[in-house]
């Protein structure tokens, strides 16, 4: 499998990045699982870099631009919500 670089973390979420395509994981309690599908199946694996890569979708992996966008808006989402919770 080609190289695979964390590009970013924030809270539970990493940026990864493979090729030149980017994609998002979820990584929880040393599992990096894929975000969700339709079908509802969140595949898991190890979360070193090569497990999270592993997790995403041939179709899941995008531009820098949109991956960078969807992951801004996942990160604050989460902060919204922590602020209410607490």
């Amino acid at each position: 499998m080609a190289d695979v670089t964390i590009v970013s973390e924030h809270g539970s979420f990493r940026l990864i990045e493979r090729q030149g395509r980017y994609a998002i994981v979820e990584v929880r309690n040393g599992a990096a699982y894929a975000l969700g599908s339709d079908e509802g199946e969140r595949p898991g694996a190890d979360a070193t870099p090569q497990g999270m890569a592993g997790v995403v979708a041939p179709d899941a992996w995008v531009g820098e631009e949109e991956a960078r966008r969807t992951f801004a808006d996942l990160t604050s989402r989460g902060d919204d919500l922590a602020r209410k919770v607490w």
